[in-house]
């Protein structure tokens, strides 16, 4: 129970950093009292003395005893061997020494009052019981930072002398006796309430502080997160955009903006996974911090692509030099899961002039010249003016797109598709052809890509699908029409329908329609393009796959899709004509096709020696400009009222 008592720091039941908060609050509170307390000590004792002067003999008295005591500890807590504010445990031997001192200097005290109350009168006596009182109440209230030591005073000094004036048995004396243990009592109780409310007060103050700490932490780390590409440990395009807005809108010496991409990368994610692939993102991130060090800053833009700021270039030519060097340290072999692998990287520089300049300008001029470089020679490439040609191209073409009604300018011509044993036409490809008033013949190569990116390309599809099916209506039964579907429309869960209701409006029959999707296409959405083409199938259509060869020619999608003819990229083809392995390849896809039970075409026929080459191939049919150019519509109609007389075999005799 004492033990409870007269506990300096409290049980310890809130955790390490409230208990050890508590005792740095209690540890200043005691530091800031104690010259108060000993000041009080001081002025009542010397009172007291005074008040009982007449009674006593000259020697040592109280009040020079206070002083003594007051010097000695004030001395240990403010001298230079006082304990600083993080060291806990010289700060509980502080309090436990205030506690013990405290007892001391009371029982000297009580000695002194006894005495007094002993030889003094009545008035002494009444004098005594006042100034100790007084002293031990107000030294009590002086230590409630530290109940231990508050009560200490209440025990030692109000105790005794409230029994000794009850041994007087007078009245008066019981009186003041009485109050006196009734102060003490309640100023115990105080002492219990002013603790608990100094720990609530403490343990709030801290649970804020520590509340203001985990959210600055969490702010910091979101401002990491938020900075920080999460796999090399660099920058991320946010904070390197806004690193190079700051030094493109001060900077009055010239700087470069580098734009760094891995050759290959996806062939390496492919092959071996994405584990292999960002370790080689690891390791390619690493040399360039090395490389680059204090020159400049390394961010990851996203996927395979790098940035770099660099502050003090001379000019063009030194941001060549100085990116050269660079991919040097780059490039190279590196082994990851013990296999050797080889990085190459291209780089594409936009150079700053010493002037505020745009960073999204910056940015285009750095990927432009980048373009250069990977279809260049060259690994870097610095940006000249005549690479922004395809870019105004471009924005000339969105600007057409949206500015007129392209439809006018749009019309269709048909490649004819021959079969290699008949010579005779078997289908007729729709090709799209657009003529714009400034710019021109413009190809669907280029302007497809745009009008899907603008959103546009449902309309475009919309009036080429009528004025295709418009045409065919009159050709003969046996020549289909082919008609190429994009990656947009195979995307959409109303293409079907609406090529239907397209066949229905313009009254060409379903079977007489020949639909050709490429793998590229496919991948957009393969689940809603795979719905959408057995649709078509059931109405009668039927199913190519264009340009097989051209990308991964993946077999996944000859088991996933009955298709009906298979058509051989022309790469595929022209390979075969310039070593025996590329003719060995184009003879499996053919016998390929065979097996599955799907006749192959072959595209970009354009001489006889190609003709000859794939026919001895087996392949079932051939397109190409030697074997007919696109026709218009007019055209092609004369061409087929020729009839069956004029076939491929009979052009190739005359």
């Amino acid at each position: 129970m004492l033990s409870r008592l007269f506990d300096v720091c409290g049980p310890a039941e809130f955790g390490p950093g409230v208990d050890q908060a508590l005792i740095e609050e209690r540890y200043r509170s005691l530091r800031r009292q104690v010259p108060i307390i000993y000041l009080m000590g001081f002025v009542n004792l010397s009172a007291m003395e005074l008040a009982v002067r007449h009674r006593l003999s000259p020697g040592l008295n109280l009040p020079t005893f206070i002083a003594v005591c007051g010097l000695i500890r004030l001395y240990q807590w403010y001298g230079f061997h006082a304990p600083r504010e993080t060291d806990h445990q010289k700060m509980i031997k502080m309090m436990r020494q205030t506690v013990w001192f405290a007892a001391a200097v009371c029982v000297g005290v009580c000695i002194r009052c006894l005495y007094l109350l002993a030889i003094g009168d009545e008035a002494a006596r009444m004098a005594v019981l006042l100034f100790g009182g007084l002293t031990a109440i107000g030294v009590s209230y002086g230590l409630t930072a530290l109940p231990a030591a508050g009560r200490v005073p209440l025990f030692l000094i109000i105790g005794p002398i409230s029994i000794a004036a009850l041994l007087f048995r007078d009245p008066k004396f019981a009186g003041a006796a009485f109050a006196l243990v009734v102060v003490a009592t309640l100023t115990i109780r105080l002492l219990s309430v002013h603790s608990r409310h100094f720990t609530a007060v403490v343990r709030s103050r801290w649970e804020i502080a520590h509340e203001q700490k985990r959210v600055g932490r969490a702010h910091e780390e979101a401002v990491v997160a938020a900075t920080t590409d999460f796999l090399t440990g660099l920058q991320n395009r946010r904070a390197f955009v806004a690193a190079l807005e700051s030094v493109a809108s001060a900077s009055t010496r010239p700087f470069a903006l580098a734009l760094l991409d891995l050759n290959r990368f996806k062939a390496v994610n492919d092959t071996f996974g994405h584990s292999v692939g960002d370790q080689l993102l690891k390791e390619v991130a690493a040399r360039l911090v090395r490389a680059v060090g204090s020159r400049g800053i390394v961010a990851r833009l996203g996927g395979d692509e790098f940035g770099l700021l660099l502050a003090d270039v001379a000019g063009a030519f030194d941001a060549h030099q100085t990116c050269s060097a660079l991919l040097a340290e780059v490039n190279g072999p590196a082994m990851l899961d013990d296999r050797e692998f080889v990085i190459a990287a291209s780089c594409g520089i936009a150079v700053a002039a010493g002037r505020p300049q745009s960073t999204s300008r910056l940015m285009i001029d750095a990927d432009l010249a980048l373009y250069e470089a990977k279809r260049g020679e060259s690994q870097v490439a610095v940006y000249e003016l005549r690479m922004d040609a395809p870019r105004r191209r471009r924005a000339q073409i969105e600007h057409a797109l949206q500015e007129s009604r392209v439809e006018d300018d749009l019309e269709i011509v048909f490649q004819p598709i021959f079969d290699l044993k008949s010579g005779k036409i078997i289908a007729n490809e729709a090709l799209a052809r657009w003529t714009d008033a400034r710019l021109g013949a413009i190809p669907p190569s280029e302007f497809v890509p745009i009008a899907e990116q603008l959103n546009l390309i449902g309309e475009i599809n919309v009036h080429l699908m009528r004025l295709a099916f418009e045409a065919a209506r009159s050709w003969p039964p046996s020549i289909k029409l082919s008609f190429n579907l994009s990656g947009v429309q195979l995307s959409q869960p109303t293409l079907a329908k609406s090529v239907l209701v397209a066949l229905e409006e313009t009254g060409l029959e379903a079977t007489s329609l020949q639909v050709e999707v490429t793998e590229t296409a496919l991948l957009a959405n393969f689940d809603q393009g795979r719905a959408n083409l057995r649709e078509l199938k059931r109405a009668g259509a039927t199913a190519v796959l264009d340009d097989f060869g051209a990308g991964f020619a993946s077999i996944a999608y000859l088991r996933e899709l009955r298709f009906d003819q298979i058509k051989l990229d022309g790469s595929l083809v022209t390979a075969a004509r310039e070593s025996a392995d590329g003719r060995r390849l184009l003879g499996a896809v053919i016998g390929l096709c065979d097996l599955l039970g799907v006749s192959s075409v072959a595209e970009h026929v354009e001489s006889e020696e190609l003709l000859t080459l794939v026919r001895d191939l087996g392949c079932s049919a051939a397109q190409g400009f030697w074997l007919e150019r696109p026709l218009s519509r007019g055209e092609i109609e004369k061409r087929l009222k020729r009839g069956t007389e004029d076939t491929l075999h009979s052009r190739r005799a005359a």
